[in-house]
């Protein structure tokens, strides 16, 4: 039989095709792997490029909040806190003039508990206000106080408050005095009195050398109680030693074997004394003198 030798070549064309694709598909075992790879390796380099970033991106944030941190503490407020009282307050009465211009408060009563700092905001309103003092309550009552179960809060007695102006001090005082204190109703002090009285003619120097004198006197009282106590101490210690002094002596007697004579009593001395014989006066029987009797007998 006769072989078409169209139709072999269509077989022949066939096999080559199907052995091309065949080599193709072992060939394009080994690209696919590489490709893999290839991948991994752009995962990998993209990984570390992004760590990269980020470490920067953290150093960046740490400088600039480094940098925000140091400005903080650049920065200084320039407005003032509002009701914050200064510690250092400037001297408004210095002259002359302004001496003979202020005007001196007396507080008799300062109500319990109250500190200079609302004394001062509760009269400034009515007056520029210049100095102020509060005397607070004797050491011994306060010990005695709070011993008692009472408050240890400080308590101010009575006070003294300095206006700039003469006539600020007499309005207040007029204003004021013997009346409450008001504010809020639920306010501690709603209810207090005010105790204010003018000190006529009397400055704040007038105040500060009554003060001084007295530190004076009180400082003299207590060193020459100190000189009393300190001579009287002297004195009970010298005794002490005396008396020590004069026990050994007695112990080193009685060690040496004087026991018995100190202890026996002293023998009693007799003592003698000069008689002195005694004038007797003339009896009257007794024989005149002769030139006694002679007179006699001239006059009678």
């Amino acid at each position: 039989m006769k072989r078409n030798e169209f139709l072999d070549a269509s077989d022949s064309e066939d096999g080559a095709e199907n052995n091309s694709d065949d080599e193709l598909t072992k060939g394009g075992a080994r690209p696919a792997k590489r490709r893999k790879v290839e991948v991994h390796r752009d995962e990998a380099e993209s990984e570390s490029e992004g760590e990269a970033s980020d470490e920067k991106h953290a150093s960046t944030e740490q400088d600039a909040s480094k940098d925000e941190k140091k400005k903080s503490l650049k920065v200084k407020p320039t407005t003032k806190l509002p009701d914050i009282t200064r510690p250092m307050r400037k001297n408004l009465v210095v002259t002359d003039k302004a001496i003979k211009k202020s005007g001196v408060v007396f507080i008799s009563r300062v109500p319990p508990f109250m500190k200079p700092a609302k004394m001062r905001s509760l009269l400034e309103p009515y007056g520029a206000i210049n100095r102020m003092f509060l005397s607070p309550e004797d050491a011994t009552s306060r010990k005695r106080r709070i011993r008692a179960g009472g408050n240890k809060k400080p308590l101010y007695t009575e006070g003294w408050v300095e206006f700039v102006r003469k006539k600020d001090a007499k309005a207040v005082c007029e204003l004021l005095n013997a009346q409450i204190i008001g504010g809020k109703k639920r306010s501690y002090y709603h209810d207090d009195i005010w105790n204010l009285v003018y000190l006529k003619g009397f400055k704040w120097h007038h105040l500060t050398q009554q003060i001084a004198a007295e530190n004076a006197e009180r400082t003299s009282r207590m060193r020459a109680e100190i000189s009393k106590a300190t001579k009287e101490n002297k004195e009970f210690v010298r005794n002490v030693e005396r008396a020590k002094m004069l026990d050994g002596i007695h112990a080193k007697k009685k060690n040496k074997g004087g026991e018995a004579r100190a202890d026996e009593p002293a023998p009693e001395r007799t003592r003698t004394f000069r008689q002195f014989s005694l004038v007797k006066k003339p009896a009257d029987d007794d024989e005149q003198p002769e030139h006694v009797t002679r007179v006699l007998g001239k006059i009678f």
